[in-house]
């Protein structure tokens, strides 16, 4: 009797782990999945490593090269120090609201400064793909947005097909 409960137990556990283990990844993860590998791109030089990975193909110049670099380096300080800035001020929020009575005022001017660095990210973001562009010529940025379709169109492709609404 004992012995016919702990065969069933295990059948059952089997099934359930064959299904969970080829139920394959929900759209809902797939698009999370792009999500992410966008934000770590952006937050790693936006286009310019896509560039650099294609530079034979664009016949990008040494110094085309080199300032593309500079371009990237600088963006990524300019990320790292104001990063490091909101989770200072992530601490700082944190250990006021560990109070009983919290002084709003001054958590929300934390938070305030906080929307400011992360502003900061963001413009220092649009201003590097703007000059990263102009450091190709008319002819390679054409290029770029060609080899970047195909890249979009084998991407989704692999993932069922593209994005359904």
């Amino acid at each position: 009797m004992f012995r016919s409960k702990v065969v069933a137990v295990l059948a059952v556990l089997v099934m359930a782990v064959g299904m969970i283990g080829f139920s394959g990844v929900t759209r809902a993860e797939a698009h999370m999945d792009h999500h992410r590998m966008m934000m770590r791109m952006m937050m790693h030089g936006g286009p310019i490593p896509f560039y650099l990975m294609n530079q034979d193909r664009l016949g990008l110049s040494r110094d085309q090269v080199s300032r593309l670099m500079k371009l990237k380096e600088s963006f990524r300080k300019t990320v790292i120090m104001e990063k490091a800035d909101i989770k200072v001020l992530h601490l700082d929020i944190m250990n006021d609201m560990m109070h009983r009575k919290i002084e709003t005022s001054e958590v929300k001017k934390d938070m305030d400064k906080i929307l400011e660095h992360k502003k900061v990210i963001m413009h220092s973001y649009a201003d590097m793909v703007s000059k990263a562009h102009l450091i190709l010529s008319p002819k390679q940025y054409e290029e770029v947005k060609k080899l970047w379709r195909e890249m979009m169109m084998m991407h989704h492709g692999m993932m069922g097909g593209g994005h359904r609404m």
